[in-house]
């Protein structure tokens, strides 16, 4: 009776969407879906095959929803829907994760960890760049207030040049973003 309930869900939101339900949807688009204790990782696959996009769920994702929700943007929907368990979607490029939302603080703080530690410990690089079309000493007003602490720039007024050091950190991104 369940997978009749859930499969009659599906139906509900592919017959709202008709045609469209193949192609990706835009941000704002509005959907309807009735499941009844519908587990979540199908509800979550009929979000992915409705709006044409890349899920990736996590392992502990499980449980099962109840929703009936009528013209909602599709996004906001799935929100709620996740809200209800204590999960979260991030979104990169065009992929979407779901995971608990401990995982996402988790991730969040080491990733902070790692700047942190790199912005004190990271080797420093100096950048010579050229300025045109304005005063290096006015540029270096702006490029300081991006540098870490440890970040130093200096000017050199007679080839209009800012002399940058700064750590590396990250995939070539160092202070001076």
């Amino acid at each position: 009776m369940g997978l009749m309930r859930t499969l009659f869900g599906a139906l509900l939101v592919v017959l709202a969407l008709g045609d469209v339900a193949a192609a990706r949807l835009p941000r704002g688009r509005r959907i309807s879906i009735d499941v009844v204790n519908a587990d979540i990782r199908n509800v979550v696959r009929l979000f992915s095959d409705v709006a044409g996009i890349n899920f990736v769920i996590a392992d502990d994702v499980r449980g099962r929803v109840t929703a009936r929700l009528r013209r909602v943007p599709w996004r906001r929907a799935l929100r709620a829907l996740l809200a209800s368990k204590g999960l979260e979607m991030h979104e990169q490029g065009n992929i979407v994760r779901i995971a608990r939302g401990a995982v996402f603080v988790a991730e969040r703080r080491a990733q902070l960890s790692a700047r942190e530690h790199c912005e004190r410990h990271g080797p420093l690089r100096t950048w010579m760049i050229k300025i045109a079309y304005a005063r290096a000493a006015d540029v270096a007003k702006l490029v300081r207030t991006t540098l870490t602490k440890r970040g130093r720039v200096s000017v050199d007024a007679r080839t209009n040049t800012l002399i940058v050091r700064d750590v590396m950190c990250g995939g070539g991104r160092g202070g001076l973003r």
